[in-house]
């Protein structure tokens, strides 16, 4: 069963270590791309938007960067732990998280990597949709629209 927890403040460097490790290659890219250092990318990472830890019977299997604009639910970052991988905790993830802000927002949306045709697939059969490609990160956008929508009292 999965449980999700926020971020403590003593998780943050884990989880940037853990991001930094698994797509080192296209954070590099981007963060040359937009002139930014690691340290502002950390910055960035425990200030804008929220972080969850991702448990699996009590044991850390990885953590989710989210961050609501406007009628957007934009995914920064979606991490599985090596060990948990193959286990469906992404899909799981995806649909927590469409059932949780389905009242709040019109669309999901996520950037992945055009090289990972295992996360492509698990998208597009989620609903996702490929908006734009950005060839200079080597990364397609790709959204989701959400079915149910109620606006906010």
């Amino acid at each position: 069963m999965l449980t999700y927890e926020p971020a403590r403040m003593e998780q943050y460097e884990e989880f940037l270590q853990l991001m930094r490790s698994e797509i080192e290659d296209y954070l590099e890219r981007t963060m040359e791309l937009m002139q930014m250092t690691w340290d502002e990318f950390a910055r960035l990472f425990k200030t804008q938007g929220q972080v969850e830890g991702i448990y699996q019977d009590g044991q850390l299997a990885g953590f989710y960067w989210i961050e609501e604009r406007g009628q957007v639910l934009h995914l920064h970052g979606l991490i599985v732990k090596e060990p948990f991988r193959g286990q469906g905790i992404g899909t799981q993830v995806l649909e927590m998280l469409a059932t949780r802000y389905k009242r709040d927002v019109t669309t999901i949306e996520l950037g992945v990597q055009k090289s990972n045709e295992r996360a492509r697939r698990l998208y597009e059969r989620l609903g996702f949709e490929t908006v734009r490609t950005l060839d200079d990160l080597g990364f397609v956008v790709m959204q989701k629209r959400m079915i149910e929508r109620v606006n906010r009292a």
